[in-house]
């Protein structure tokens, strides 16, 4: 059975203005968001109005915007053993791989082709000298670590960078990705600065790309994934440094790979609790510790 009202009397309307025969007439309501649209729809949990492209299907009803980024914000977000955010898609290891092959081209056009690169003044003023370090040009530490000395080089180099980054920043998220890379360009010239001799020079991303091998190894190792090819890999960039060590800076590649284990491990091997704030503390410590390394061997050449 059904109940309805019963028919306004005939004759001419009365009661108050707003209804029709003494009986109110329902008022139109606006989507919330949407003030130029009517509708009849509104959220199952806050009760606001809202048209059908402000209202989303939930587990009860519909919800409204509002109420949907109220989900999302007290949602946990997933994240890694290293803290970073769960399915982060690589961006940094394209990015470097991009400001390599930038200055490598660089360096071609003032050198007038690869036969004449060392010719170049950003290579010349770039490359890692320990002698120019001793002089006051600390930023051959850095920029050393993005020259590359022929085409061969800088392919063989970005292929690797290009293998190894994306696996190991999809694993740490890209911020730790980046600090891992910088701080293995670090060790990689430290290791040269206390090692190598001073009136050599240096130059290539090596250094760093064997800190990203070192850190992939912890890294597979704190996984619990079978790292026989990855240390296989490893291995054989090993025997090549030394069986090449005439024309290979191997103590860059040994100074990249210790630094970059050790900041792998950092990044996840900490614990959970106040894990960013001390990966933060750690690197800047290992960091530190590689500064004071090379203003002691500055001191020393100095001498």
């Amino acid at each position: 059975m059904t109940y309805y009202p019963p028919s306004p009397p005939p004759g001419p309307p009365t009661g108050p203005p707003g209804s029709f025969g003494g009986y109110p007439q329902q008022a139109t309501q606006v989507c919330s968001w949407h003030p130029d649209r009517s509708t009849a729809l509104s959220c199952t949990r806050c009760g606001r109005p809202a048209c059908p492209d402000c209202l989303q299907p939930a587990s009860v009803g519909f919800h409204c915007r509002a109420c949907q980024a109220e989900t999302r914000q007290n949602q946990p977000v997933a994240r890694t053993v290293s803290g970073s955010v769960m399915g982060q898609q690589p961006i940094v290891t394209f990015v470097l791989i991009g400001l390599n092959l930038l200055v490598f081209v660089i360096t071609m056009i003032q050198a007038g082709g690869e036969s004449k690169l060392y010719t170049s003044k950003l290579l010349q003023d770039g490359e890692l000298w320990p002698y120019g370090v001793a002089q006051g040009e600390y930023w051959r530490v850095i920029t050393s670590g993005f020259l590359h000395l022929s085409v061969i080089h800088v392919a063989m180099n970005m292929v690797s960078l290009y293998v190894l980054g994306l696996a190991l920043e999809r694993m740490v998220g890209r911020n730790r990705f980046l600090a891992v890379y910088l701080l293995s360009l670090i060790g990689g010239s430290v290791g040269v600065m206390l090692l190598a001799d001073p009136a050599s020079a240096a130059a290539g991303a090596s250094g760093a790309i064997f800190g990203l091998m070192g850190a992939l190894v912890v890294t597979f190792r704190r996984f619990r994934l079978d790292i026989r090819q990855l240390g296989g890999i490893l291995i054989l960039n090993l025997g090549i440094t030394f069986f090449l060590r005439d024309t290979i800076s191997w103590e860059g590649h040994l100074g990249g790979l210790a630094v970059g284990a050790v900041a792998g491990a950092i990044m996840v091997y900490l614990p959970h609790k106040d894990r960013t704030r001390n990966q933060v503390l750690a690197c800047a410590g290992l960091a530190a510790i590689m500064i004071a390394m090379i203003f002691f061997r500055v001191s020393q050449l100095s001498v």
